[in-house]
Protein backbone atom coordinates (compact mmCIF):
# COMPACT_ATOMS: atom_id res chain seq x y z
CA UNK A 1 0.00 0.00 0.00
CA UNK A 2 1.11 3.89 -0.38
CA UNK A 3 0.25 6.83 1.17
CA UNK A 4 -2.78 9.44 -0.07
CA UNK A 5 -3.54 12.67 0.14
CA UNK A 6 -7.22 14.00 0.26
CA UNK A 7 -7.78 16.72 -2.13
CA UNK A 8 -10.81 19.32 -2.05
CA UNK A 9 -11.79 21.92 -4.44
CA UNK A 10 -14.71 24.18 -3.69
CA UNK A 11 -16.31 25.45 -6.20
CA UNK A 12 -18.98 28.11 -6.82
CA UNK A 13 -21.85 25.35 -6.97
CA UNK A 14 -20.28 22.37 -5.74
CA UNK A 15 -17.28 20.48 -4.25
CA UNK A 16 -14.85 18.17 -6.10
CA UNK A 17 -13.08 15.54 -3.13
CA UNK A 18 -11.18 13.12 -3.89
CA UNK A 19 -8.60 10.26 -2.37
CA UNK A 20 -5.24 10.47 -4.54
CA UNK A 21 -2.53 8.50 -4.59
CA UNK A 22 1.51 9.56 -5.39
CA UNK A 23 1.14 8.37 -8.54
CA UNK A 24 -1.80 11.02 -9.13
CA UNK A 25 -4.51 7.77 -9.27
CA UNK A 26 -7.66 8.58 -7.61
CA UNK A 27 -9.36 5.96 -6.09
CA UNK A 28 -12.36 7.39 -4.88
CA UNK A 29 -14.38 10.56 -5.94
CA UNK A 30 -17.08 12.76 -5.22
CA UNK A 31 -19.32 16.07 -5.78
CA UNK A 32 -21.35 18.04 -3.45
CA UNK A 33 -23.53 20.82 -4.05
CA UNK A 34 -22.50 23.58 -2.25
CA UNK A 35 -24.68 26.70 -3.91
CA UNK A 36 -24.14 30.42 -2.85
CA UNK A 37 -27.65 30.02 -0.89
CA UNK A 38 -25.98 27.84 1.79
CA UNK A 39 -25.01 29.47 5.00
CA UNK A 40 -21.16 28.68 5.75
CA UNK A 41 -21.68 26.09 8.13
CA UNK A 42 -24.28 24.36 5.90
CA UNK A 43 -21.05 24.04 3.34
CA UNK A 44 -18.96 22.84 5.68
CA UNK A 45 -21.05 20.67 6.81
CA UNK A 46 -22.17 19.36 3.19
CA UNK A 47 -18.13 19.06 2.72
CA UNK A 48 -16.61 17.20 6.15
CA UNK A 49 -19.94 14.31 5.00
CA UNK A 50 -17.75 13.73 2.28
CA UNK A 51 -14.56 14.21 3.62
CA UNK A 52 -15.70 11.74 6.41
CA UNK A 53 -16.10 8.88 3.48
CA UNK A 54 -13.02 9.50 1.88
CA UNK A 55 -11.06 9.31 5.65
CA UNK A 56 -12.42 5.83 6.42
CA UNK A 57 -11.81 4.74 2.81
CA UNK A 58 -7.96 5.85 3.30
CA UNK A 59 -8.22 3.84 6.03
CA UNK A 60 -9.45 0.64 4.39
CA UNK A 61 -6.65 0.98 1.23
CA UNK A 62 -3.78 3.03 1.76
CA UNK A 63 -0.91 3.32 4.14
CA UNK A 64 -1.96 6.13 5.62
CA UNK A 65 -2.94 10.15 4.63
CA UNK A 66 -0.02 12.77 4.28
CA UNK A 67 -3.14 15.10 5.09
CA UNK A 68 -5.81 17.43 3.14
CA UNK A 69 -5.04 20.26 0.86
CA UNK A 70 -8.18 22.51 -0.03
CA UNK A 71 -8.66 24.38 -3.24
CA UNK A 72 -10.43 27.94 -3.13
CA UNK A 73 -11.42 30.08 -5.96
CA UNK A 74 -10.14 33.74 -4.55
CA UNK A 75 -7.25 35.24 -2.15
CA UNK A 76 -6.39 34.38 1.30
CA UNK A 77 -6.12 36.12 4.49
CA UNK A 78 -2.53 36.58 5.43
CA UNK A 79 -1.91 33.32 7.49
CA UNK A 80 -3.37 31.38 4.71
CA UNK A 81 -5.75 29.92 6.92
CA UNK A 82 -8.87 31.22 5.51
CA UNK A 83 -10.67 32.67 2.37
CA UNK A 84 -10.64 36.69 2.41
CA UNK A 85 -12.07 36.72 -1.38
CA UNK A 86 -13.97 33.59 -2.62
CA UNK A 87 -16.52 33.17 -4.99
CA UNK A 88 -18.61 31.50 -2.59
CA UNK A 89 -18.82 34.53 -0.36
CA UNK A 90 -20.19 32.94 2.50
CA UNK A 91 -17.45 31.64 3.09
CA UNK A 92 -15.29 34.58 2.86
CA UNK A 93 -13.11 35.07 6.56
CA UNK A 94 -14.29 31.52 7.47
CA UNK A 95 -11.52 29.28 9.29
CA UNK A 96 -11.50 26.47 6.49
CA UNK A 97 -8.21 25.36 8.37
CA UNK A 98 -8.20 25.14 11.86
CA UNK A 99 -11.61 23.65 10.99
CA UNK A 100 -10.47 20.44 8.88
CA UNK A 101 -7.49 20.23 11.18
CA UNK A 102 -9.67 20.39 14.76
CA UNK A 103 -11.71 17.48 12.67
CA UNK A 104 -9.38 15.18 11.46
CA UNK A 105 -6.49 15.74 13.18
CA UNK A 106 -4.58 15.94 9.74
CA UNK A 107 -2.41 18.65 8.42
CA UNK A 108 -4.34 20.85 5.84
CA UNK A 109 -3.42 23.20 3.25
CA UNK A 110 -5.18 26.16 1.55
CA UNK A 111 -4.15 27.75 -1.66
CA UNK A 112 -5.72 29.33 -4.79
CA UNK A 113 -7.62 27.29 -7.50
CA UNK A 114 -5.34 28.66 -10.17
CA UNK A 115 -2.27 27.47 -8.34
CA UNK A 116 -3.61 24.13 -7.84
CA UNK A 117 -4.05 24.02 -11.16
CA UNK A 118 -1.05 23.85 -12.22
CA UNK A 119 0.51 21.76 -9.52
CA UNK A 120 -2.06 19.44 -11.02
CA UNK A 121 -0.96 19.81 -14.57
CA UNK A 122 2.60 19.68 -13.27
CA UNK A 123 2.60 17.01 -10.77
CA UNK A 124 -0.31 14.40 -12.48
CA UNK A 125 -0.95 15.94 -16.31
CA UNK A 126 0.59 17.26 -19.56
CA UNK A 127 3.19 19.19 -17.63
CA UNK A 128 5.53 17.29 -15.72
CA UNK A 129 8.94 18.63 -15.37
CA UNK A 130 8.76 21.13 -17.34
CA UNK A 131 10.82 24.42 -16.76
CA UNK A 132 8.10 26.88 -17.46
CA UNK A 133 4.64 25.83 -17.20
CA UNK A 134 1.67 27.93 -18.14
CA UNK A 135 -1.82 26.39 -16.79
CA UNK A 136 -5.16 28.23 -18.63
CA UNK A 137 -8.71 27.52 -16.92
CA UNK A 138 -11.55 28.92 -19.00
CA UNK A 139 -14.95 27.78 -17.11
CA UNK A 140 -17.09 30.65 -14.82
CA UNK A 141 -14.35 32.40 -15.49
CA UNK A 142 -10.73 32.56 -17.02
CA UNK A 143 -8.03 31.93 -14.65
CA UNK A 144 -3.95 31.46 -15.20
CA UNK A 145 -1.25 30.34 -12.97
CA UNK A 146 2.63 29.55 -13.65
CA UNK A 147 5.51 27.12 -12.42
CA UNK A 148 9.13 28.56 -13.09
CA UNK A 149 11.89 26.01 -12.41
CA UNK A 150 9.63 23.87 -10.09
CA UNK A 151 7.96 26.34 -7.74
CA UNK A 152 4.52 28.21 -8.09
CA UNK A 153 5.18 32.23 -9.30
CA UNK A 154 3.37 34.17 -6.34
CA UNK A 155 4.06 37.81 -6.22
CA UNK A 156 0.40 39.13 -5.57
CA UNK A 157 -1.09 37.50 -2.78
CA UNK A 158 -0.06 34.29 -3.06
CA UNK A 159 -0.52 34.20 -6.57
CA UNK A 160 0.22 35.85 -10.30
CA UNK A 161 -2.89 38.16 -9.58
CA UNK A 162 -5.75 37.80 -11.62
CA UNK A 163 -5.06 38.17 -15.42
CA UNK A 164 -8.10 36.87 -16.31
CA UNK A 165 -9.49 40.40 -15.66
CA UNK A 166 -6.59 41.65 -18.41
CA UNK A 167 -8.59 44.44 -20.44
CA UNK A 168 -8.38 43.24 -24.15
CA UNK A 169 -12.01 45.74 -25.34
CA UNK A 170 -12.71 48.58 -23.82
CA UNK A 171 -15.97 48.92 -25.16
CA UNK A 172 -17.05 45.33 -24.53
CA UNK A 173 -19.44 44.13 -21.87
CA UNK A 174 -18.48 44.46 -17.76
CA UNK A 175 -17.95 41.02 -16.32
CA UNK A 176 -19.18 40.36 -12.64
CA UNK A 177 -16.01 41.49 -10.47
CA UNK A 178 -16.69 44.80 -12.68
CA UNK A 179 -14.10 44.63 -15.25
CA UNK A 180 -15.17 46.23 -18.90
CA UNK A 181 -14.13 44.16 -22.08
CA UNK A 182 -12.30 41.85 -20.14
CA UNK A 183 -11.06 38.64 -20.77
CA UNK A 184 -13.04 37.02 -18.57
CA UNK A 185 -16.08 39.12 -19.96
CA UNK A 186 -15.28 38.11 -23.48
CA UNK A 187 -14.67 34.11 -23.27
CA UNK A 188 -16.05 32.99 -20.23
CA UNK A 189 -18.77 30.61 -19.76
CA UNK A 190 -21.03 33.31 -19.25
CA UNK A 191 -19.59 35.17 -22.35
CA UNK A 192 -20.46 31.74 -24.76
CA UNK A 193 -23.91 31.53 -23.16
CA UNK A 194 -24.71 35.62 -23.56
CA UNK A 195 -23.25 35.00 -27.71
CA UNK A 196 -25.16 31.78 -27.94
CA UNK A 197 -28.66 33.51 -26.42
CA UNK A 198 -28.26 36.44 -28.53
CA UNK A 199 -27.79 34.52 -31.24
CA UNK A 200 -30.75 32.16 -31.29
CA UNK A 201 -32.82 34.99 -30.96
CA UNK A 202 -31.85 37.11 -33.63
CA UNK A 203 -33.73 35.03 -35.99
CA UNK A 204 -30.90 32.92 -38.00
CA UNK A 205 -31.41 30.12 -39.10
CA UNK A 206 -29.51 27.71 -36.21
CA UNK A 207 -30.21 24.94 -34.18
CA UNK A 208 -29.31 27.09 -30.89
CA UNK A 209 -33.09 28.26 -31.80
CA UNK A 210 -34.37 25.44 -31.28
CA UNK A 211 -32.81 24.34 -28.08
CA UNK A 212 -33.37 27.68 -26.68
CA UNK A 213 -37.32 26.98 -26.92
CA UNK A 214 -36.84 23.73 -25.60
CA UNK A 215 -34.78 24.45 -22.62
CA UNK A 216 -35.32 27.81 -22.08
CA UNK A 217 -31.76 28.86 -21.83
CA UNK A 218 -28.36 27.71 -23.70
CA UNK A 219 -25.13 26.78 -21.80
CA UNK A 220 -21.75 25.94 -23.06
CA UNK A 221 -22.68 22.08 -23.85
CA UNK A 222 -25.45 23.35 -26.35
CA UNK A 223 -22.99 25.58 -28.27
CA UNK A 224 -20.46 22.47 -28.52
CA UNK A 225 -23.08 19.91 -29.19
CA UNK A 226 -24.69 22.42 -32.33
CA UNK A 227 -21.00 22.59 -33.17
CA UNK A 228 -20.96 19.22 -33.92
CA UNK A 229 -23.69 19.06 -35.84
CA UNK A 230 -22.69 21.33 -38.31
CA UNK A 231 -24.14 24.35 -37.34
CA UNK A 232 -22.32 27.25 -38.12
CA UNK A 233 -23.63 30.04 -36.34
CA UNK A 234 -22.54 27.87 -32.96
CA UNK A 235 -18.90 27.39 -34.72
CA UNK A 236 -18.65 30.88 -35.48
CA UNK A 237 -19.03 31.26 -31.38
CA UNK A 238 -16.45 29.40 -30.57
CA UNK A 239 -14.18 30.91 -33.08
CA UNK A 240 -14.55 34.39 -31.23
CA UNK A 241 -14.23 32.67 -27.99
CA UNK A 242 -11.16 31.07 -28.95
CA UNK A 243 -10.07 34.71 -30.44
CA UNK A 244 -9.92 36.42 -27.55
CA UNK A 245 -8.32 33.92 -26.13
CA UNK A 246 -5.86 33.61 -28.21
CA UNK A 247 -5.13 37.29 -27.56
CA UNK A 248 -5.39 37.05 -24.37
CA UNK A 249 -2.62 34.69 -23.95
CA UNK A 250 -0.54 36.71 -26.52
CA UNK A 251 -0.46 39.36 -24.07
CA UNK A 252 0.47 36.88 -20.96
CA UNK A 253 3.01 35.20 -22.68
CA UNK A 254 4.94 39.13 -22.91
CA UNK A 255 5.21 39.01 -19.22
CA UNK A 256 5.64 35.43 -17.99
CA UNK A 257 7.60 33.85 -20.65
CA UNK A 258 6.38 30.22 -20.74
CA UNK A 259 7.39 27.38 -22.98
CA UNK A 260 4.23 24.86 -22.49
CA UNK A 261 1.01 26.32 -22.11
CA UNK A 262 -2.21 23.95 -20.91
CA UNK A 263 -5.69 25.18 -21.00
CA UNK A 264 -7.80 23.29 -19.04
CA UNK A 265 -11.05 24.03 -17.21
CA UNK A 266 -14.69 22.78 -18.39
CA UNK A 267 -15.04 24.84 -21.50
CA UNK A 268 -11.05 23.69 -22.77
CA UNK A 269 -13.22 20.09 -23.05
CA UNK A 270 -14.65 21.27 -26.66
CA UNK A 271 -10.87 20.41 -27.76
CA UNK A 272 -10.12 21.53 -31.12
CA UNK A 273 -13.40 23.93 -31.53
CA UNK A 274 -11.44 26.18 -28.73
CA UNK A 275 -8.03 25.61 -29.56
CA UNK A 276 -7.48 26.22 -33.02
CA UNK A 277 -8.61 29.76 -33.32
CA UNK A 278 -7.09 30.52 -29.80
CA UNK A 279 -3.93 29.03 -31.44
CA UNK A 280 -4.53 31.29 -34.94
CA UNK A 281 -5.12 34.56 -32.85
CA UNK A 282 -1.93 33.99 -30.88
CA UNK A 283 0.37 33.60 -33.78
CA UNK A 284 -1.22 35.91 -35.34
CA UNK A 285 -1.18 38.98 -33.11
CA UNK A 286 1.81 37.97 -30.45
CA UNK A 287 5.33 38.92 -30.76
CA UNK A 288 7.29 36.49 -32.91
CA UNK A 289 10.47 36.75 -30.19
CA UNK A 290 8.01 35.43 -27.21
CA UNK A 291 5.24 33.09 -28.92
CA UNK A 292 8.12 31.36 -30.76
CA UNK A 293 9.27 30.24 -27.78
CA UNK A 294 5.86 28.25 -26.83
CA UNK A 295 6.61 25.10 -27.79
CA UNK A 296 3.61 23.70 -27.48
CA UNK A 297 -0.15 24.48 -26.29
CA UNK A 298 -2.66 21.85 -25.31
CA UNK A 299 -5.52 20.75 -23.49
CA UNK A 300 -5.50 19.40 -20.02
CA UNK A 301 -6.52 15.85 -20.12
CA UNK A 302 -7.36 15.87 -16.08
CA UNK A 303 -10.89 17.05 -17.04
CA UNK A 304 -12.53 18.62 -13.99
CA UNK A 305 -10.20 17.32 -11.60
CA UNK A 306 -7.55 19.72 -12.04
CA UNK A 307 -7.84 21.90 -9.50
CA UNK A 308 -8.45 19.11 -7.01
CA UNK A 309 -5.45 16.93 -8.01
CA UNK A 310 -2.89 19.76 -7.48
CA UNK A 311 -4.94 20.73 -4.00
CA UNK A 312 -3.96 16.70 -2.85
CA UNK A 313 -0.43 17.19 -4.52
CA UNK A 314 0.27 19.70 -1.92
CA UNK A 315 -0.16 17.53 0.88
CA UNK A 316 1.83 14.38 -1.40
CA UNK A 317 4.78 17.22 -2.01
CA UNK A 318 4.64 19.65 0.26
CA UNK A 319 7.81 21.52 -1.29
CA UNK A 320 5.13 23.18 -3.20
CA UNK A 321 2.63 23.97 -0.94
CA UNK A 322 2.12 27.77 0.15
CA UNK A 323 3.89 28.99 3.19
CA UNK A 324 2.27 31.12 5.21
CA UNK A 325 3.38 33.55 8.15
CA UNK A 326 2.37 37.22 8.64
CA UNK A 327 2.51 37.06 4.93
CA UNK A 328 3.16 34.61 1.73
CA UNK A 329 7.30 34.18 2.20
Amino acid sequence: MTQAAIGIDIGGSATKLGLVLENGNIINYGVVQTPQSYSSVQIINEIFIKTDQLVEIARETTSGLTGIGISICGYLESDGKAPDYINLHSLDHYPIVKAFEERYNLSTVLDNDMNCGVLGEYYFGGGKSEKRLMVMTVGTGVGMAMMVDGRVLRFHEGTVGNPGHIILDPHGPICVAGCRGCLESLASARAIRRRAEDVALAQRETRLTEILQAKGHLDPIDVFDAAEASDEAAQEIWKTTGFWLGRGLASWVEIFGPEVVIVGGGIAQVGHWLLNPLKEEFYRCGEPYFTRRVREIKQSKLGQSIAMLGAASMSLFPENAPKWKSGLE
